[in-house]
């Protein structure tokens, strides 16, 4: 068999170790992460491999040359264009003449490779994918198998709640030759989100092959410190140039030509590469020093990964850090626990360099600085930038202007020059000035910008439904935090960005230069008007403007200081409602709201709808997108109450085949859709996934449990200001009263309930709970929600804390309790286990 080597990525979230080199030459214990791969394939009997190179290929083929230095064959094939990951391996297909493996050079594991080829044998399958057990598998690839380990499902990367199994995808692959050809040439394709799915769902040979041992894929700074400790411990089967030597406290591995002068203390392991000189009185404790390292007197090492070629000034500390090729460090520096130092930094004597500073390649440092922020702007993050399709970050700090500035650039060379971007923003001036510095970035890269300046979100949506561009960015300050701010980024039709964009944007704004246009294609900026005006007009156009004169409606609106104000009362006028506005103009101090905040809102909006005799009362958020609705009688309906009733209104004045409804919302909805004949789709309970069921053809009305609705036949995503609107419109055709439709809400008991659980535990918690609940019926879309005759309960793991939330609802509050006592207990069960 031949073995394939994927070479080619970027390391981003390695930064800066990998700014000037290709993630897999990134040293672990000593040597490169990909010299560490090639042993597992010689040690598997492996006696040819072809890499595929991408990024700065020509660094990992002088290194490894033809491979006869280790032991194996290698050809190398580079690409000229990100080609994704099997459309990397299609590109090489000339040299693949048999069955094969393909693995990441940027792993670390020691697994049997040839019971995983046995098993792909056994079952005759064209593909099989090597799989592991993960306690947190959130930013893996999940696979779900049956007994046979024939693949069942698979989850890219999911949320806590879509954590059906703790069995994830480690990259390695066993494939038959003809399984390229389902892969088109030339184009980006990807193991995971297109060619599994697709062999899938063609009933094609594909298994899963679960595989024992140890397995670590070094995608940021904190698992490359775990990957170093790993090896130092021996929980991986890697090798090493010696065998151990007791000295002192110590385990020590020492590399030729070491010298240890007088006395030096060791504890815990120590590896030391070839060429070390270690001086008197040094202390090194869990530490990997590589080739040609020189450690003068009295330094102290702790818990630190050094490469090759550091010199460490007497008297220097430094403690659980990273340290790549050729730092000088002087004397009596400090560097503190999570710092990475970047090749050939020279840092002064004196120096205190605080924790989780990062320091990018070539930077000096003069003695006796101190240095708290990272010597260069664009370590805004740890991780990965983009949260699906939007950025978050501190006002000023982590999303400062230059920050946006480099956004808007790497966003212009990632989409190509001439393309059009529309920006837009809510009132604040920190939204002022990050929208202005991302333009400019933008049309450094050559891009034509409209800015549409203030506008809400749905307006923004509609507007390039309407009129397609390349894309757009919405900038607005957080709901929830004071401080923070979002960039929120959008397709050129309105839909939310695609991953494979956001991680290109990603990836040329990690990079040291962002291509940037000639003079002659700079981007050029105009601010079109009658945007809202658009906007209103499409309203109009999807509503019974005649049946709500009719009516003649008097309304309380409290628009919360928010864009609405802007759109709204033309709409009011036209339809011939009398409004009574509250919070109507734009204030930027009142954008982010706590809940008493909400709270007392919400009072008023009650009050005044009951002293003015009003028919009904809205509430907009500022962003535009939920709503809440206070009846004739001034109660406030938010949540599972308030889809009920517009549920409700909608199916009194529709006959849909299809509405879409979250997976925790009340069972009272099905119950209504089956009186009527209607289907009900169920999605996750977050905007994403109702804007991915609006797009279902079959469904015409998705509600949410947060105030968000979507009405299809005038767009795909929650617009609070038409939903206003549509209620209105039903309420006139029907000549129904909120208040009326509310003594028919039917009352189910709802209860809630954490379980506490560790993190480590999480996963496989997830996987007993898929396997026990096999047995009944059940939905696995956003948790898992197991149906009884009476009672269902919902299982949801959190995604920020070690604990499971537990949401049953039955007729009765016993039946709702019986669900929770039992899954709670089953919970703690299953953890104790593991």
């Amino acid at each position: 068999m031949q073995a394939v080597i994927m070479a080619g990525g970027f390391g981003t979230r390695l930064h800066p170790l990998t700014y000037k080199r290709p993630k897999p030459m990134v040293p672990v214990a000593g040597k490169p992460m990909m010299e560490r791969v090639v042993n597992l394939l010689v040690n598997n009997d492996y006696t040819e491999a072809i890499s595929l190179l991408y990024y700065h290929g020509d660094i990992i083929s002088d290194y490894f040359g033809d491979g006869s230095n280790f032991g194996i064959k290698m050809r190398y094939k580079s690409a000229k264009a990100d080609l994704g990951t099997v459309g990397s391996v299609r590109n090489a297909e000339d040299m693949i003449n048999d069955r094969f493996i393909v693995i990441s050079a940027d792993v670390l594991t020691d697994f049997d490779l040839k019971e995983a080829v046995r098993f792909h044998r056994e079952r005759q399958a064209l593909a099989t994918i090597v799989l592991t057990r993960h306690p947190t598998p959130l930013q893996f690839g999940i696979v779900i198998i049956d007994d046979e380990g024939k693949i069942k499902r698979f989850l890219e990367k999911p949320a806590w709640g879509q954590v059906f199994s703790d069995t994830i995808n480690t990259g390695i692959y066993i494939l038959e030759p003809e399984v390229l050809d389902w892969v088109p040439k030339g184009e980006f394709y990807d193991f995971s989100r297109d060619l599994f799915p697709k062999l899938l769902e063609a009933g094609e040979k594909l298994y899963g092959y679960i595989a024992p041992g140890y397995w670590r894929d070094v995608g940021n700074l904190r698992e490359y410190r775990r990957a170093n400790e790993d090896a130092l411990w021996e929980r991986v089967k890697v090798k090493f140039p010696s065998t151990k030597q007791k000295i002192g406290n110590g385990e020590v591995w020492l590399d030729e030509n070491v010298q240890i002068e007088g006395k030096v203390t060791f504890e815990g392991r120590v590896l030391l590469g070839k060429n070390v000189k270690i001086g008197n009185g040094a202390y090194l404790f869990d530490t990997v020093i590589g080739d040609n390292t020189i450690i003068s007197p009295g330094a102290n090492i702790e818990r630190s990964v050094i490469w090759d070629n550091v010199k460490i000034e007497g008297g220097a500390q430094i403690h659980n850090a990273t340290i790549a090729s050729g730092v000088n460090i002087g004397n009596s520096t400090q560097i503190e626990e999570h710092c990475v130092i970047a090749d050939k930094c020279k840092i002064g004597d004196e120096v205190n360099i605080s924790a989780g500073v990062k320091v990018w390649p070539d930077k000096t440092i003069e003695d006796k600085a101190v240095l708290t922020e990272s010597l260069i702007w664009t370590d805004r993050v740890g991780g990965e930038l983009f949260t699906r399709s939007r950025i978050s970050g501190i006002i000023n700090w982590e999303l400062s202007p230059e920050f946006a500035s480099k956004i808007g650039a790497a966003l212009g060379a990632a989409l190509g020059k001439d393309a059009e971007l529309v920006i837009s923003r809510d009132s604040d001036r920190a939204s002022q000035i990050t929208a202005r510095a991302l333009l400019c970035g933008a049309m450094s890269a050559g891009m034509d910008v409209e800015d549409i300046r203030m506008t809400p979100i749905p307006t923004m949506r509609q507007y390039l439904a309407q009129n397609p561009r390349k894309a757009g960015v919405h900038i607005r300050k957080s709901p929830y935090y004071e401080n923070r701010q979002d960039l929120i980024f959008f397709n050129g039709d309105g839909t939310d960005l695609p991953n494979k964009i956001c991680r290109k944007i990603e990836q040329l704004f990690m990079r040291e230069g962002i291509p940037r246009a000639d003079y002659e294609k700079l981007g050029r900026l105009s601010r079109p008007g009658g945007i809202i005006e658009q906007y209103q007009k499409k309203i109009m156009e999807n509503i019974d403007v005649e049946a709500i004169k009719k009516k003649q409606f008097r309304i309380v609106m409290d628009y919360q200081f928010g864009a609405a104000a802007q759109v709204m009362p033309a709409i009011h006028e036209l339809v011939g409602a009398e409004v009574i506005a509250l919070n109507a103009y734009i204030d930027p101090n009142h954008l982010t709201k706590t809940r008493q905040d909400r709270e007392q809102a919400f009072k008023r909006l009650s009050a005044l709808v009951k002293t003015l005799d009003a028919n009904i009362g809205f509430a907009i958020d500022p962003v535009g997108e939920r709503l809440t609705i206070c009846d004739d009688n001034g109660n406030i309906y938010q949540d599972n109450r308030l889809l009920y009733l517009i549920t409700t209104l909608y199916l009194h004045n529709y006959q849909p085949k299809m509405i879409a409804v979250p997976i925790s919302s009340t069972m009272g909805i099905n119950f209504l859709a089956r009186d009527k004949g209607v289907d009900v789709m169920h999605t996750r309970d977050e905007h994403l996934g109702m804007m991915e069921a609006a797009l279902n053809p079959k469904v015409s009305f998705v509600g949410g449990t947060r105030g968000g609705f979507i009405f299809t036949n005038f767009g795909f995503a929650c617009d609070a200001m038409f939903a206003a609107m549509k209620v209105l419109e039903m309420m006139a055709r029907t000549d129904m009263k909120i208040s009326e439709l509310a003594s028919d809400i039917p009352t189910y008991h709802r209860i809630e309930h954490k379980v506490d659980c560790p993190w480590h535990a999480k996963g496989t918690v997830m996987r007993t709970l898929i396997e026990y609940t096999e047995q009944f019926p059940r939905e696995v879309i956003d948790g898992v929600r197991v149906i009884k005759s009476d009672a269902w309960i919902l299982v949801l793991p959190d995604a920020e804390y070690p604990v499971f939330h537990l949401l049953a609802e039955g007729k009765t509050k016993k039946s709702a309790q019986i669900l929770i006592d039992e899954y709670a207990k089953l919970i703690e069960q299953w953890q104790r286990a593991v």
